[in-house]
Protein backbone atom coordinates (compact mmCIF):
# COMPACT_ATOMS: atom_id res chain seq x y z
CA UNK A 1 0.00 0.00 0.00
CA UNK A 2 2.56 2.69 0.65
CA UNK A 3 4.85 1.78 -2.12
CA UNK A 4 1.25 3.22 -4.23
CA UNK A 5 0.46 6.09 -2.02
CA UNK A 6 2.50 8.38 -3.88
CA UNK A 7 1.46 7.49 -7.50
CA UNK A 8 -2.73 7.30 -6.11
CA UNK A 9 -2.20 10.43 -4.90
CA UNK A 10 -0.23 12.29 -7.94
CA UNK A 11 -3.60 11.05 -9.38
CA UNK A 12 -6.01 11.98 -7.68
CA UNK A 13 -3.96 15.67 -8.08
CA UNK A 14 -4.74 15.01 -11.90
CA UNK A 15 -7.67 14.05 -11.50
CA UNK A 16 -8.48 17.54 -10.06
CA UNK A 17 -6.71 19.25 -12.26
CA UNK A 18 -8.93 17.67 -15.28
CA UNK A 19 -12.06 19.36 -13.35
CA UNK A 20 -13.43 15.59 -12.52
CA UNK A 21 -16.53 15.72 -9.77
CA UNK A 22 -15.61 15.52 -6.29
CA UNK A 23 -17.18 12.21 -5.42
CA UNK A 24 -15.62 10.82 -8.32
CA UNK A 25 -12.04 11.41 -7.12
CA UNK A 26 -12.94 10.17 -3.62
CA UNK A 27 -14.39 7.03 -4.83
CA UNK A 28 -11.45 6.49 -7.08
CA UNK A 29 -9.28 7.17 -4.47
CA UNK A 30 -10.76 4.84 -1.86
CA UNK A 31 -10.64 2.05 -4.68
CA UNK A 32 -7.55 2.33 -5.51
CA UNK A 33 -6.41 1.95 -1.83
CA UNK A 34 -8.99 -0.96 -1.78
CA UNK A 35 -6.95 -2.40 -4.56
CA UNK A 36 -3.23 -1.64 -2.98
CA UNK A 37 -4.18 -2.76 0.69
CA UNK A 38 -3.43 -6.38 -0.72
CA UNK A 39 0.05 -5.54 -2.44
CA UNK A 40 3.23 -5.46 -1.62
CA UNK A 41 4.48 -4.66 -5.41
CA UNK A 42 5.12 -1.34 -6.59
CA UNK A 43 2.24 -0.22 -9.14
CA UNK A 44 4.81 -1.09 -12.22
CA UNK A 45 5.29 -4.68 -11.06
CA UNK A 46 1.23 -5.47 -11.23
CA UNK A 47 -0.04 -8.06 -14.09
CA UNK A 48 -3.21 -8.78 -15.00
CA UNK A 49 -2.81 -12.08 -12.64
CA UNK A 50 -3.25 -9.57 -9.51
CA UNK A 51 -5.89 -7.58 -11.82
CA UNK A 52 -7.91 -11.56 -11.97
CA UNK A 53 -7.23 -12.58 -8.23
CA UNK A 54 -8.91 -8.84 -7.29
CA UNK A 55 -12.27 -9.43 -9.46
CA UNK A 56 -12.53 -13.00 -7.96
CA UNK A 57 -12.19 -11.48 -4.48
CA UNK A 58 -15.01 -9.29 -5.69
CA UNK A 59 -17.47 -11.74 -6.61
CA UNK A 60 -16.59 -14.06 -3.61
CA UNK A 61 -18.27 -11.00 -1.85
CA UNK A 62 -21.31 -10.67 -3.68
CA UNK A 63 -20.62 -7.35 -5.04
CA UNK A 64 -22.89 -5.74 -7.51
CA UNK A 65 -21.84 -6.47 -11.28
CA UNK A 66 -21.95 -2.02 -11.16
CA UNK A 67 -19.81 -1.60 -7.80
CA UNK A 68 -16.77 -4.26 -9.16
CA UNK A 69 -17.12 -2.13 -12.65
CA UNK A 70 -16.63 1.14 -11.28
CA UNK A 71 -13.49 -0.35 -9.20
CA UNK A 72 -12.03 -1.83 -12.52
CA UNK A 73 -12.61 1.29 -14.08
CA UNK A 74 -10.26 3.63 -10.87
CA UNK A 75 -7.70 0.84 -11.88
CA UNK A 76 -7.68 1.14 -15.30
CA UNK A 77 -7.45 5.24 -15.20
CA UNK A 78 -4.84 5.13 -12.74
CA UNK A 79 -2.65 3.13 -15.25
CA UNK A 80 -3.54 5.11 -18.37
CA UNK A 81 -1.81 7.64 -16.38
CA UNK A 82 0.70 5.76 -15.13
CA UNK A 83 1.24 4.98 -18.89
CA UNK A 84 1.68 8.51 -19.55
CA UNK A 85 4.08 9.35 -17.35
CA UNK A 86 6.22 6.55 -18.19
CA UNK A 87 5.92 4.76 -15.31
CA UNK A 88 4.25 1.28 -16.06
CA UNK A 89 4.66 -0.50 -19.12
CA UNK A 90 1.42 -1.22 -19.90
CA UNK A 91 -2.34 -1.13 -18.40
CA UNK A 92 -3.04 -4.48 -16.38
CA UNK A 93 -6.84 -4.00 -16.79
CA UNK A 94 -8.30 -5.54 -19.71
CA UNK A 95 -11.67 -5.60 -21.16
CA UNK A 96 -12.54 -9.06 -20.43
CA UNK A 97 -12.25 -8.16 -16.69
CA UNK A 98 -15.62 -6.25 -17.10
CA UNK A 99 -18.77 -7.60 -16.25
CA UNK A 100 -21.14 -7.07 -18.87
CA UNK A 101 -24.14 -5.25 -17.75
CA UNK A 102 -27.72 -6.67 -18.83
CA UNK A 103 -29.67 -3.53 -20.46
CA UNK A 104 -32.42 -3.21 -18.59
CA UNK A 105 -35.92 -3.90 -20.12
CA UNK A 106 -38.48 -0.65 -20.98
CA UNK A 107 -40.94 -0.08 -18.45
CA UNK A 108 -44.33 0.22 -19.45
CA UNK A 109 -47.33 1.78 -17.75
CA UNK A 110 -50.09 -0.20 -16.38
CA UNK A 111 -53.64 0.19 -17.42
CA UNK A 112 -54.50 2.03 -14.25
CA UNK A 113 -51.14 4.26 -14.50
CA UNK A 114 -52.15 5.41 -17.76
CA UNK A 115 -55.67 6.34 -16.46
CA UNK A 116 -54.39 7.73 -14.12
CA UNK A 117 -51.78 10.41 -16.06
CA UNK A 118 -54.42 10.98 -18.89
CA UNK A 119 -56.74 12.15 -15.71
CA UNK A 120 -54.63 15.04 -15.01
CA UNK A 121 -54.42 16.32 -18.73
CA UNK A 122 -56.55 19.32 -18.97
CA UNK A 123 -55.71 20.86 -22.29
CA UNK A 124 -56.36 19.36 -25.07
CA UNK A 125 -53.45 19.93 -26.80
CA UNK A 126 -51.74 18.18 -24.14
CA UNK A 127 -54.02 15.24 -24.60
CA UNK A 128 -53.23 15.07 -28.16
CA UNK A 129 -49.26 15.07 -28.02
CA UNK A 130 -49.35 12.66 -25.02
CA UNK A 131 -51.71 10.19 -27.62
CA UNK A 132 -49.02 10.78 -30.33
CA UNK A 133 -46.85 8.60 -28.09
CA UNK A 134 -49.21 6.27 -26.54
CA UNK A 135 -50.91 5.29 -29.73
CA UNK A 136 -48.70 6.12 -32.29
CA UNK A 137 -45.13 5.04 -30.87
CA UNK A 138 -43.88 8.74 -31.31
CA UNK A 139 -40.24 9.68 -29.63
CA UNK A 140 -41.32 12.80 -27.83
CA UNK A 141 -38.71 14.62 -30.74
CA UNK A 142 -41.09 13.36 -33.38
CA UNK A 143 -43.64 14.62 -31.65
CA UNK A 144 -42.37 17.94 -31.37
CA UNK A 145 -41.22 18.22 -34.75
CA UNK A 146 -44.75 17.23 -36.61
CA UNK A 147 -46.34 19.43 -38.74
CA UNK A 148 -49.73 19.74 -40.27
CA UNK A 149 -49.00 18.67 -43.79
CA UNK A 150 -47.91 14.87 -42.19
CA UNK A 151 -51.49 14.18 -40.62
CA UNK A 152 -53.57 12.09 -42.95
CA UNK A 153 -57.06 11.89 -40.93
CA UNK A 154 -58.63 10.61 -43.97
CA UNK A 155 -55.93 7.68 -43.48
CA UNK A 156 -55.86 7.85 -39.89
CA UNK A 157 -51.76 8.24 -40.41
CA UNK A 158 -49.23 10.22 -39.68
CA UNK A 159 -45.93 10.67 -41.73
CA UNK A 160 -42.53 10.76 -39.66
CA UNK A 161 -40.01 12.53 -41.56
CA UNK A 162 -36.47 12.24 -40.60
CA UNK A 163 -36.81 10.77 -37.56
CA UNK A 164 -34.13 9.05 -35.59
CA UNK A 165 -31.49 7.55 -37.81
CA UNK A 166 -32.88 9.69 -40.73
CA UNK A 167 -35.17 6.85 -41.37
CA UNK A 168 -38.74 8.05 -42.89
CA UNK A 169 -41.84 6.01 -41.67
CA UNK A 170 -45.93 6.35 -42.05
CA UNK A 171 -47.34 5.96 -38.27
CA UNK A 172 -51.02 4.88 -38.17
CA UNK A 173 -52.93 6.27 -35.02
CA UNK A 174 -56.39 5.45 -33.37
CA UNK A 175 -59.20 6.99 -33.76
CA UNK A 176 -59.47 8.63 -30.55
CA UNK A 177 -56.14 10.20 -31.37
CA UNK A 178 -57.66 11.20 -34.40
CA UNK A 179 -60.16 12.95 -32.64
CA UNK A 180 -57.35 14.55 -30.48
CA UNK A 181 -55.67 15.78 -32.58
CA UNK A 182 -58.46 17.72 -34.54
CA UNK A 183 -59.83 19.10 -31.25
CA UNK A 184 -56.04 20.49 -30.47
CA UNK A 185 -55.87 21.75 -34.11
CA UNK A 186 -59.15 23.76 -33.79
CA UNK A 187 -57.27 25.94 -30.86
CA UNK A 188 -53.96 26.32 -32.60
CA UNK A 189 -52.93 30.05 -32.59
CA UNK A 190 -51.90 31.69 -36.10
CA UNK A 191 -48.23 31.99 -36.30
CA UNK A 192 -47.00 28.65 -34.85
CA UNK A 193 -43.71 28.58 -36.44
CA UNK A 194 -42.73 25.90 -39.36
CA UNK A 195 -46.25 25.37 -39.06
CA UNK A 196 -46.25 23.11 -36.05
CA UNK A 197 -48.95 20.82 -35.19
CA UNK A 198 -47.90 21.77 -31.23
CA UNK A 199 -47.07 25.17 -29.94
CA UNK A 200 -45.71 26.92 -27.05
CA UNK A 201 -48.65 27.61 -24.98
CA UNK A 202 -46.74 30.55 -23.15
CA UNK A 203 -45.07 31.42 -26.21
CA UNK A 204 -46.80 30.83 -29.57
CA UNK A 205 -44.35 32.07 -31.80
CA UNK A 206 -41.78 29.88 -30.12
CA UNK A 207 -41.05 26.39 -31.08
CA UNK A 208 -42.38 23.98 -28.62
CA UNK A 209 -39.35 22.17 -27.05
CA UNK A 210 -38.69 18.02 -26.33
CA UNK A 211 -37.51 19.46 -22.47
CA UNK A 212 -41.47 21.27 -22.42
CA UNK A 213 -43.22 18.33 -23.07
CA UNK A 214 -40.85 16.24 -20.46
CA UNK A 215 -41.48 18.93 -17.96
CA UNK A 216 -45.55 19.02 -19.19
CA UNK A 217 -45.19 15.00 -18.61
CA UNK A 218 -43.65 15.58 -15.28
CA UNK A 219 -45.87 17.69 -13.89
CA UNK A 220 -48.92 15.50 -14.68
CA UNK A 221 -46.96 12.40 -13.48
CA UNK A 222 -46.42 14.24 -10.50
CA UNK A 223 -49.93 15.36 -9.95
CA UNK A 224 -51.27 11.72 -10.43
CA UNK A 225 -49.06 10.42 -7.79
CA UNK A 226 -47.18 8.03 -10.58
CA UNK A 227 -43.64 7.92 -11.80
CA UNK A 228 -44.10 8.51 -15.59
CA UNK A 229 -41.79 9.90 -18.67
CA UNK A 230 -42.52 9.97 -22.05
CA UNK A 231 -40.29 7.29 -23.03
CA UNK A 232 -42.66 5.19 -20.96
CA UNK A 233 -45.64 6.12 -23.07
CA UNK A 234 -43.34 4.96 -26.07
CA UNK A 235 -42.61 1.74 -24.66
CA UNK A 236 -45.94 0.89 -23.61
CA UNK A 237 -47.14 1.50 -27.17
CA UNK A 238 -45.14 -1.20 -27.97
CA UNK A 239 -45.95 -3.92 -25.39
CA UNK A 240 -49.83 -3.34 -25.26
CA UNK A 241 -49.33 -4.21 -29.01
CA UNK A 242 -47.39 -6.92 -28.40
CA UNK A 243 -49.27 -8.82 -25.61
CA UNK A 244 -52.68 -8.56 -28.12
CA UNK A 245 -50.74 -10.39 -30.73
CA UNK A 246 -48.91 -8.02 -33.21
CA UNK A 247 -46.36 -9.32 -34.91
CA UNK A 248 -42.85 -8.33 -34.07
CA UNK A 249 -42.05 -7.07 -37.29
CA UNK A 250 -44.97 -4.47 -37.46
CA UNK A 251 -44.14 -3.18 -33.68
CA UNK A 252 -40.37 -2.68 -35.22
CA UNK A 253 -41.58 -0.61 -38.45
CA UNK A 254 -43.96 1.41 -36.48
CA UNK A 255 -41.49 2.68 -33.87
CA UNK A 256 -39.11 3.38 -36.61
CA UNK A 257 -36.04 0.40 -34.87
CA UNK A 258 -33.51 0.01 -37.30
CA UNK A 259 -32.95 -3.45 -36.09
CA UNK A 260 -34.90 -6.22 -34.89
CA UNK A 261 -32.75 -6.65 -31.72
CA UNK A 262 -33.99 -3.44 -30.48
CA UNK A 263 -37.56 -4.64 -30.98
CA UNK A 264 -37.14 -7.77 -29.27
CA UNK A 265 -36.30 -5.91 -26.21
CA UNK A 266 -40.18 -5.31 -26.26
CA UNK A 267 -41.30 -8.78 -26.59
CA UNK A 268 -39.03 -9.57 -23.37
CA UNK A 269 -41.16 -7.50 -21.01
CA UNK A 270 -44.12 -9.02 -22.86
CA UNK A 271 -43.09 -12.59 -22.41
CA UNK A 272 -41.93 -11.81 -17.95
CA UNK A 273 -45.75 -10.66 -18.11
CA UNK A 274 -46.68 -14.08 -19.90
CA UNK A 275 -44.57 -15.60 -17.19
CA UNK A 276 -46.17 -13.97 -14.36
CA UNK A 277 -49.57 -14.71 -15.45
CA UNK A 278 -48.91 -18.66 -16.09
CA UNK A 279 -47.00 -18.39 -12.25
CA UNK A 280 -50.10 -16.58 -10.78
CA UNK A 281 -52.52 -18.99 -12.17
CA UNK A 282 -50.15 -22.44 -11.86
CA UNK A 283 -50.82 -21.80 -8.09
CA UNK A 284 -53.96 -21.80 -8.07
CA UNK A 285 -54.48 -25.13 -10.44
CA UNK A 286 -51.33 -26.81 -7.80
CA UNK A 287 -53.75 -25.74 -4.74
CA UNK A 288 -56.77 -27.48 -6.51
CA UNK A 289 -54.86 -30.33 -8.42
CA UNK A 290 -52.74 -32.63 -5.88
CA UNK A 291 -50.70 -35.25 -7.19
Amino acid sequence: MKRAEPAIKRFSAYLKRRNYAAHTIVNYTLDLRLFFADQTAAPAKITYREIDAFVDKQLEQGLAATTRNRRLHALRHFFEFLLEEQEVAGNPVKASHFARLGRPLPRALSKDQVEALFAQVKHPMDKALFLMMLRGGLRVSEVVHLKRQHLDFDEGAVWIEQGKGKKDRRVLVSADTVASLKACLELRPKGVPCDAVFWNRKRPLAPLSVKAVQKKMERCARAAGIEATCQQLRHTFASNLLEHGAELVTVKELLGHASMGTSERYARVSNQRVKQEYMRTMKKVLKDNKI
